[in-house]
């Protein structure tokens, strides 16, 4: 008898079909509302996953939001959710090996330092990127160029809000100023670790910060370290002296 000449692409089959059960098991087990990409599958072989979502979109049993990127239907009695903005720009720059720290109004209402929300996403993220797009109606807007490995959420944030001390809506410059020192003197964060991370952050930072450690008695040596790193020369005009009295020694009016 011989063999059928169809016997090698039986094979193959078999083949494909056994990794589209491995990623059937692994999207299962993920429950509703996961998202997926082709990162999340290791090293399972790249055309063979590929044709497994494919099959599994067409199912149902997941949709495509836009090339590489996939998630598990979340559905409730109003109807099915769409996945949240945010997280798919985070598993895109996860694809890519990219990290990112939330930013933007968002995390300035996590800080108690303003009221107001913004539909704009705002990620920071060290290195420009080109084509994020989340395939939802939600503006995203990428700030390249900014440290994020090694600090928290909610630390990236307070940097960030230095930064954009003048643009907190809902806040003056000095009421976000004396928030952010009420944050250090209830030591919800470490001056001296935050202090450390600013020497890459912009001068006005470097020196609100000195004058915010000044205010909450930090240590001198770490105030030495950031006084060193500003331009003796230079004057911030940031509005905060109704809330840090010792600004002016860091040249800030």
């Amino acid at each position: 008898m011989t063999v059928p000449r169809k016997w090698p692409i039986v094979l193959g089959m078999r083949s494909e079909n056994s990794v589209a059960g491995k990623v059937r098991k692994r999207i299962e087990s993920g429950g509703p509302g996961k998202l997926w990409t082709y990162t999340d599958f290791g090293t399972l072989p790249s055309l063979a996953l590929a044709a497994a979502l494919s099959r599994l979109t067409k199912e149902g049993t997941i949709r495509r939001i836009r090339k590489g990127v996939y998630y598990s239907p979340k559905k409730t009695r109003f109807g099915e959710i769409s996945p949240d903005p945010t997280s798919v720009a985070a598993a895109l720059l996860k694809d890519r090996g990219i990290d990112w720290k939330p930013s933007g109004l968002p995390a300035y209402n996590g800080l108690g330092l303003t009221t107001q929300v913004s539909p704009t996403l705002t990620l920071d993220v060290p290195e420009k990127v080109y084509s994020l797009r989340t395939g939802s109606d939600a503006k995203l807007r990428l700030r390249p160029g900014v440290s994020v490995r090694g600090l928290s959420d909610k630390e990236r944030a307070v940097l960030d809000a230095l930064r954009d001390l003048r643009r907190i809506p809902d806040s003056s410059p000095a009421e976000a100023a004396s928030k952010i020192r009420d944050l250090f003197v209830a030591k919800r964060f470490s001056f001296n670790r935050l202090a450390r991370r600013s020497l890459n952050e912009p001068p006005r930072v470097r020196a609100l910060l000195g004058a915010i450690g000044t205010e909450v008695g930090a240590d001198r040596k770490t105030l030495v370290a950031l006084r060193k790193s500003l331009n003796p020369m230079t004057t911030f005009r940031l509005g905060v002296s109704e809330a840090l009295p010792n600004a002016i020694e860091w040249r800030i009016q």
